[in-house]
């Protein structure tokens, strides 16, 4: 055979190895984070089972208290990485990572109005959860992110939107685009609005 030819051939069998050892790795690591979780949800069962403080402070905060899944979520990856393992290619780099700018900013209904550039590319504030999207009255297009410090977001007057429902997604993300000149922002906390004074820090 001709030495050039099996030179191609060791290559493209070499690539094929590798690509059988990649899917067989993350196979492996998305079934041990399915069972570490289902570990943790027995750990958590046996405890309510056996000692009734822990039962009750489970209870007053499922039943009472609002869950932040962001904040569950965040907790998780911190100590075990995501549950679903990245199958991405390593050679990808993170090109948008930028914090909010704006002009100015003035009161707009339950929220605030900032004063953008034309078609300005929004970045994510506060790592979380992405809990809806779609139209909300006097608002536009809108997609509201529950935070890690379950501090709900509400970035509306969108459009060339880049995440999709229930995505985790981390702060200085891109989220899209200003639809014109104007980015509508709310914060949110238990049925409660927030001072745009008092979580922007400039």
């Amino acid at each position: 055979m001709d030495p050039a030819v099996s030179k191609f051939l060791d290559k493209d069998k070499n690539k094929n190895k590798k690509e059988k050892n990649k899917k067989k790795n993350f196979l492996m690591s998305f079934f041990n984070k399915i069972l570490v979780c289902i570990i943790l949800v027995i750990i958590c069962l046996i405890m309510m089972k056996t000692n009734s403080n822990f039962k009750e402070f489970v209870s007053e905060k499922i039943f009472k208290d609002n869950i932040s899944f962001a904040y569950l979520n965040n907790l998780y990856n911190k100590y075990f990485g995501s549950i679903l393992p990245s199958y991405k290619n390593s050679d990808t780099e993170v090109v948008f990572n930028e914090k909010l700018e704006y002009f100015e900013y003035n009161k707009y209904l339950d929220g605030y109005k900032l004063s953008v550039t034309t078609s300005y590319l929004v970045p994510i504030i506060e790592s979380g959860i992405v809990v809806y999207i779609g139209n909300i009255d006097n608002y536009g297009e809108s997609v509201i992110i529950e935070g890690i410090d379950g501090v709900d977001i509400w970035y509306s007057n969108l459009e060339n939107i880049s995440v999709k429902l229930y995505d985790y997604v981390n702060s200085g993300d891109y989220l899209g685009e200003v639809k014109g000149e104007d980015l509508y922002l709310v914060f949110e906390k238990n049925q409660e609005y927030l001072k745009f004074e008092d979580y922007i820090k400039d």
